[in-house]
Formats: C-alpha cells, structure tokens, sequence
C-alpha cells in the first residue's frame, strides 16, 4: 500500500499528542486527507521544518512524505526524508517513511531495513503493518505473521481503541485470513471516524478481495467522495469495472494525480494486451518499470506479452526476474492466466493457472482461477475439487461459492446426445428445447466441418442456461454478465429465451450457430485467432446460414465511415472492449463481418482458412492475413473503405440527412425530424400518414416505395408492417402472405407475424409452409402453447411423426389444462412415429388421469392387440 492518508497522529505517533501549532497540523491534516497535496506538502514542509529533530518534527516528516507518494513523486520524497533523516538519524518515523517510499520505488530489500529499523518502536502499528505485508509478499510467511499477529492479538485483547489504530488492524486480520473480524475491524473504524479515505480503501480492497463486487464500488466512491484525488482508489475502483472503457477511465483518473502510479500502468498496459496492442502495451509498461523496476505486477504484462507474441526466450527471462525475486510468483502466474483467457487462450490460462497453485498452495484465488479456467475447458470434476479448496480456505471468496453452486444445479441438467455434441439444460426445458436445441447444433456442425479444416476431439458440449445470474456465473463466476452466449473452444455456453423475458427479442439459435463458429475458428486457429477475426467470423456464418439472421447494421457502418468513427483493422478490438460512443460494439461486431466478407469477396474462401491456419503456426494477425492474400492488412483495410464508399453513393438517397444514431438517445427513424430531406424516410412517414387517414392507396405506394430505397429496415414503424397492415384492412391473403413473407426474410426475430403467416398458410391448404413459419417462431418463442399444438398437428398430417413427437412432448412439457389429452396425443404420434411401447406408456399415463377416457381406452385396445 503506496499511498496513506492522513493516519492520525496518535496512532503513528504516541509521543507526539501535543503539537506545537495545533491549526497549522490540523490544517495540514485536512489538505492531506482531502487530496489538497500541493497544499498539504507545502504546510507540513514548513512543520517539519520548525520541529526537526523533535517528536512533532518527525510525525509531521512522516505526513510529508505521504504527500510525496499521494502524487507518484517517490525520489523527490526520498531525497527529503533522508535529508531529514541526517539530521535525527534513529528517529523511527523517518525510518519508516523512508521504507514506504523506498518500497513504492522496488527497493523491497532496502525498504525491509528500514522498517526494521523503525520496528524499535513498540506499538507502532502501521509500521508492523507494511513490515509484515512486504515479507509476505517475499514469501516469507512466518516473519510476515509475527508482525500481522501481534498487531490483530493488540485488537483482540482490545489494546487497540482509535479509528485509525482499528483500520491497521482490520488490514493486518484480512492478510491473517481472519475476515470476520477484519470485516467488523473496519465497520467499527468507520463508524468512529468516517473521514477517512484511507479505511473505506482498505475496505473496499477487502470486499473486491472476496469478489463482493457491490460493496467494493460502493466503498471506493465513498472514499473518492471524501478525497477526489485519490489514485489508489480510482485503481480499486477499475478494478471492481467489468467495463473495459470505464477501467481505462478510471486508471487515466489516477495518472492524472499520479502520473507514476505503478498499478495504474500496469492495467492500462492489461487493457492494450486486451486488444492485441502489444507495442503500445509494452511502451506503458516500460513507464512502470522506470519507476519500480521489480514490480510484479508491471513485470507479469511484460511477460504476457513477450508469450502472447510467441516470444518463449524474452518470456522465459522476465520469469526467471520474477522468480529470482522471490516475491509474488502466484500473484504473476495468474495475471499471466488472465491475459491469456482474454486473448482465447484458454489452456494456456489453464496451465498458468496450475502453475499459480504450485507455487503457493495455499492460494485461494489461485484455485479459484484454477476451477474456472478447468470449467472453461469442460473438466467438471478436476474444476470442482479446485473450487472446493478454495472455499474451504476462504469461505468468503463469493467467486468459488458461486461457481459450487452453479455446479451442484448443473448436476441436475438433463443431458442429450447428438452425433457430434452434449447439450446440457435445466430439466424443465429438456422436452421443450432440448430436441430443437440439437437439431440446430447439429446442422451448425455439418454446415461449419465442411468449409472448417478443424474437427474437434470428441462431442461439442453445450450448456443452456434458463438465468442470466448462473450465465453470467458460468462465464465469469459472478452474476449479470449481460451476454448472450460464449464459447471456450469446444465448450459452449448461451442463454435460453427463458434467461432473456420470453419477449420475442432473442434469436436463441442465431446465438447458438454464432457461439458454434466461435468453436471452429478457435479450433483451426489453435485457440490464437483475435477477436476481431472470429467475431467477424461468427457474424458472417450467421448471415451465410440465414439471410434473416442478418443485422442490418449497414446504415450505421457508413454512418460511422462518414463520421471516421471506424476503427483501423490494426486496433479494431478496440472497439469491443473500449466503446468510445454507444452502440460501438454492437457496430464492431458487424463492422467486423463486413471485412470477413469483403476478404471472402477478393481473395476466396480459402483466405480465410488459410489466415486461421497461419495464426494458429504463430503469426500475427498481419502476418496471417498477409500469408494469406498477399496484401499488406493496411492495404486491405483500404480496399475494404473503398467498398463502403461505393455503398455511400449507393444509399445517398437513404443516407442524406438521417439523424445521429450514435447519440446517447438517438430517436427512431420514423420520428426523425420532419425537416430532414430525405427520399427514404418521407416515403415512410407518408406511408404511415396515408395509413392513419386509411388512404390505402396512397399508403401502399409510399411504403413500396420506402422498401425499393432500403428493404433493410426492419425496426419498429419499418415498411413492411404498414404495407401489412394495409393488406388486413383491404382483406387481400395473397398480398399480405407476401408482404410477411419478405419481412421474414429480413428479420431474426418476427414470432407473430410468423404465426400469422403459418394461419394464412394453413388457410391456403400450404401445410408445408405452415409447419416452416411455426417452426421458425419457435427460435424466438418456444414456450407458446398454442404454436406447439398447431405444430404438432401439421407434422402428423404431413407425416413428419418424428417431429410430431417431438412437439407433441414439448406440450406436455409445457403443463396444459388438459393433460391427459396432451398425453393421448403423444400416444397417437409415438405409434405413428412406430413406438408401440412408448406409445402404450403415454396412453396409460393418460388414462392414470382420467380413467374414463374413451378414446385413449380405443387407443390401449389397439396398442394391445398390435403387440406381437
């Protein structure tokens, strides 16, 4: 811990209760506290000055030096305590500033002395206090718990009483594993003297420690609040962000006061790693190391980028400083792991994981991270007894209880087999999206194998899940994640329609054919592909399986070209993880496709193969693009901008004049300004104005005409409702069919007018066509009751007893009224569909209900005579 906050004088200090300029102290006191440092450094400068050589001198030397390391000035401050220290050589206070300041340079050895030195002192707890952390980080346990102990047994037998004293011995019980008390240690030490910045950081260091994500926010912000100028703070804070963007923010905050603050480089270096920017990351990590040149953590993103760019020797010696040092190496190995998963590395991650528990057994967190890279890859057992140390040790470590949780209910998963994957998903949906679940799965994996070099091992596993919270605990180990799906290579993970309101708004299977082409660009690549590239990818094949999965996103890409909002392949990435403006990473996501396409459209498939393959011999993304097309990734970028200017003079009429719709709160195009001059959105809004006045007439041409200008809007008050809604008023079957046809040629989404269009179907006589519409439906919507039936019926009358069996379970799943009537019905398809004995157990169930049942008692009458 660098940066110190206004420790009060009676607990650093015994000896000095009695200052000489009491204002002038307090005043110095509240500039400090408040992160007024130029102000308090001037005032208690001129402290020390007055004193130097007494016991007000020294305590007063000691908040000076705090003000040094507050704003990253750590050799200015050493070069004025050791001025100091000249003139009173053995006082302990000085000693001990010298040794925090000596520490935040990677002088640990030199610090250690000089906190020895200061360590005469009894009862100086905050010296014990940095005296024990920095030995345990050395690694050297038993000198580091003597120190701890003796200032948590002062606290337990009540010896220490001010808020200040409390909130050292709150810090020395957590790193003692004793949580409890330091969890009560700081409420009472808070509830003393709320002031302190300090207490409330330490705090919050504890709740983020343990994964309590909500408490730790809550405690840095009031921290902050108390002193706005607080870098460590702003630090803990981007650490508690799942928002890339707001890390970044947060660590630029604490630069801005601290422009040597080592953690605040050392993240902002992650952040680049995360992105694939590694000459920018190490350029940031050079800043680090020119300030402590033994920083773990700064040491551990060197070493993660010299592995991450193939680098073995450049990464084999920044471990061996690592090692050598004797500090920290658990604490290396998973920031090691955790740059690598960001990057799809998963059994890299693994193995950095399992290195991280062998160098320091009793680790916690390393079995923690441990159990979840195992989990990512589909080891359950070997994740699950990693997980159980880790609770076992740290009954508070929120991450570990949730993920044993999330196992214990996965335990309970129904479990269906494919040919070429497990699906595993909540019991109470296995009837009714299990069976559609696998056959999307399957078509996914015939369709990808044959244009995909890579074959994987053994069956994909799928895991559905029916709570965004256990989701976003499978993927991260902690709740509300807000993704939809995700793939760890040959394990794959998404939500079911359940998970995300039953509201028609997500395509489960787009999802899960996206989430399966992660699988095979992951696979070809060797788990080496960028983000940008298998997200690029995994939208494309969405569009390539369906044209109706597309996004229609192309009016914002050249909304955004116009504005150079777009991103340079060479820092694409950038904007998935770092949105500058809202909707960028949605817009990544297809900005991305598009130059998939465009690649596919120049230079073939095969370059795309070929790219994949060349990542995963351990070139760079440039390097692979160019092995595979010849062309430089600049030159490719260019050529794919010159496309999108083709397109502009294309869409101009569409284009001129649309609003912003990278505002905070863009407005839908229908309700634009009625000033903007635009072929396209008049078309629309007089196609709606002539439908209110039932001008149909009217109405329709204006809406044909909005849909010839752009067919790719399909948001609300889009062309094809109102030319829908003219053809239900004029009572015209065939126009309307075909106007909801195209719409569903458009649109990932649609349940109701899919259901619509199957009814017209069926009063058509097309019973085929029917039996599409619904089953399309059942991608947005599979719980709808009334589809399942009607679905049913169709696949019986059409002769498709396979699948009427399947729907004919997914209503019985589904708990109707009428049970024993849903059970007769899966009796008539099962022997349909030649399952005689299935058929006579379903026709018992049904008869169990409601003995009286004439025609299930026909249909057992049957059932029984047929058996041979």
């Amino acid at each position: 811990m660098l940066t110190s906050l206004a420790v009060l004088l009676a607990t650093l200090c015994p000896r000095a209760a009695n200052a000489q300029t009491p204002d002038a102290a307090q005043q110095a006191a509240d500039a400090l506290r408040t992160g007024r440092y130029a102000e308090a450094q001037t005032a208690y400068r001129t402290l020390v000055d007055a004193a130097v050589g007494t016991p007000e001198g020294a305590a007063h030397a000691l908040h000076y030096a705090a003000t040094f390391l507050a704003v990253g000035a750590y050799t200015d401050g050493l070069a004025a305590i050791e001025a100091y220290l000249r003139r009173a050589p053995e006082d302990p206070y000085l000693h001990h500033a010298r040794g925090r300041l000596l520490a935040a340079l990677g002088r640990y050895e030199e610090a250690e002395a000089a906190y020895d030195r200061a360590g005469r002192l009894p009862d100086f707890w905050r010296n014990d206090l940095e005296r024990g952390l920095l030995r345990l980080d050395r690694g050297d346990r038993r000198a580091a718990f003597a120190h701890l102990a003796g200032i948590y047994r002062a606290y337990r037998e009540g010896r220490i009483r001010t808020a200040d004293a409390l909130a050292v011995a709150a810090r020395a019980a957590a790193a003692l594993e004793e949580y409890r008390d330091a969890n009560d240690a700081f409420r009472t030490a808070h509830r003393m003297d709320a002031s302190q910045p300090l207490t409330l950081y330490w705090w919050a260091e504890l709740f983020r420690e343990k994964f309590n994500e909500a408490d730790a926010e809550r405690s840095y912000r009031d921290a902050l609040a108390l002193n706005p100028a607080y870098a460590d703070a702003y630090v803990g804070l981007a650490r508690t962000s799942r928002r890339f963007e707001a890390q970044e923010d947060l660590a630029q905050q604490a630069l801005r006061h601290n422009p040597h603050h080592v953690g605040a480089l050392s993240l902002l270096a992650e952040l680049r790693i995360l992105d694939g920017l590694y000459d920018e990351a190490e350029a940031v990590v050079a800043r680090a190391l020119a300030v402590n040149p033994n920083s773990v953590d700064a040491l551990a993103q060197l070493a993660s980028i010299h592995y991450l760019r193939g680098d073995s020797a450049a990464f084999r010696a920044v471990e061996q400083r690592v090692l050598a040092q004797g500090r920290r190496e658990s604490a290396f190995y998973l920031t090691l792991a955790t740059n690598a998963e960001r990057r799809f590395r998963y059994p890299d991650a693994l193995a950095f994981s399992r290195q991280a528990t062998l160098v320091d057994r009793s680790s916690a967190r390393a079995h923690t991270q441990l159990g979840t890279a195992l989990l990512r890859l589909g080891h359950l057992d070997e994740a699950r007894r990693h997980l159980e140390i880790a609770y076992e040790r740290d009954p508070f470590n929120l991450f570990a209880a949730n993920s044993l949780t999330l196992l214990d209910e996965r335990a309970a998963f129904a479990t269906l087999t494919g040919e070429h994957v497990t699906l595993y998903l909540p019991a109470d949906e296995r009837d009714v999206l299990g069976p559609l679940m696998l056959e999307v799965a399957e078509a996914a994996y015939d369709s990808l194998v044959a244009r995909y070099p890579y074959r994987p091992p053994g069956r994909i596993i799928i895991e559905a899940y029916d709570d965004t919270g256990d989701f976003g605990v499978r993927v991260a180990g902690v709740p509300h994640l807000g993704l939809l799906g995700v793939s760890f290579g040959d394990v794959v993970a998404l939500n079911t329609p359940a998970a995300q309101g039953r509201e028609g708004t997500y395509n489960w299977a787009r999802t899960l054919w996206h989430e399966l082409a992660h699988t095979m660009a992951i696979g070809t690549s060797a788990f080496h592909v960028p983000r940008w590239f298998t997200e690029g990818l995994a939208v494309y094949e969405e569009r390539r399986a369906h044209s109706a999965w597309d996004r229609h996103l192309d009016l914002r890409l050249l909304q955004a070209f116009e504005q150079d909002r777009l991103l340079p392949l060479a820092e694409i990435d950038r904007g998935f993880t770092r949105p500058a403006f809202p909707g960028q990473v949605l817009l990544s996501y297809y900005h991305a496709s598009c130059v998939i396409q465009h690649l596919v459209d120049d230079h073939g498939w095969e370059a795309i193969t070929q790219t994949l393959q060349a990542l995963a011999a351990g070139q760079a993304i440039d390097r692979a693009l160019e092995t595979a097309t010849g062309h430089a990734m600049s030159a490719l970028d260019a050529a794919f901008r010159a496309t999108l200017r083709q397109e502009q003079a294309r869409l101009a009429p569409v284009l001129e004049g649309l609003p912003d719709p990278f505002r905070d709160e863009p407005p839908s195009l229908p309700e634009a300004d009625e000033a903007v001059d635009n072929a396209w959105l008049r078309a629309l809004r007089e196609g709606h104005r002539a439908l209110r006045q039932q001008d149909y007439t009217t109405a329709e041409a204006r809406f044909e005409a909005a849909l010839a200008l752009y067919p790719g809007y399909v948001d609300p008050g889009n062309a094809y409702e109102g030319l829908a809604a003219v053809y239900r008023a004029r009572r015209q079957p065939d126009r309307l069919i075909d106007v909801l046809a195209r719409f569903l040629d458009a649109t990932p989404f649609g349940t109701e007018a899919a259901r619509e269009l199957a009814t017209l179907y069926q009063d058509r006589g097309d019973r085929h066509a029917a039996a599409a519409c619904l089953e399309r439906s059942l991608h947005t919507d599979p719980y709808d009751l009334d589809t399942r039936r009607r679905l049913a019926d169709l696949y019986e009358a059409l002769g498709d007893t396979r699948r009427a069996v399947r729907e004919r379970r997914a209503v019985l799943a589904l708990d109707p009224v009428d049970r024993a009537a849903a059970y007769y019905d899966l009796a008539r398809s099962l022997r349909l569909d030649r399952q005689p004995e299935a058929a006579r157990r379903a026709v018992l169930q049904a008869l169990e209900i409601a003995p009286g049942f004439r025609e299930a008692q026909r249909l057992l009458l049957d059932l029984v005579e047929q058996r041979p």
